[in-house]
């Protein structure tokens, strides 16, 4: 997760920061495409987490 976010940082800085129409457009679609693996990776996370919390109450149940 850390390195996704520094690579979605440093695309995000080569958007404002680069001269070239071409290296923008290529860094938003690397901005673009850091973020919905962002998304999946949390999305994964939120599901371990959920099934984690399912196991903890039926462990308590008994």
């Amino acid at each position: 997760m850390s390195l996704l976010d520094r690579q979605l940082a440093d695309a995000m800085h080569r958007i404002q920061h680069s001269k070239s129409a071409d290296l923008v457009e290529q860094a938003a679609q690397d901005e673009k495409a850091y973020l919905a693996q962002l998304d999946r990776l949390m999305t994964r996370m939120r599901a371990i987490e959920g099934q984690l919390l399912q196991m903890d109450k039926q462990a308590t149940r008994h």
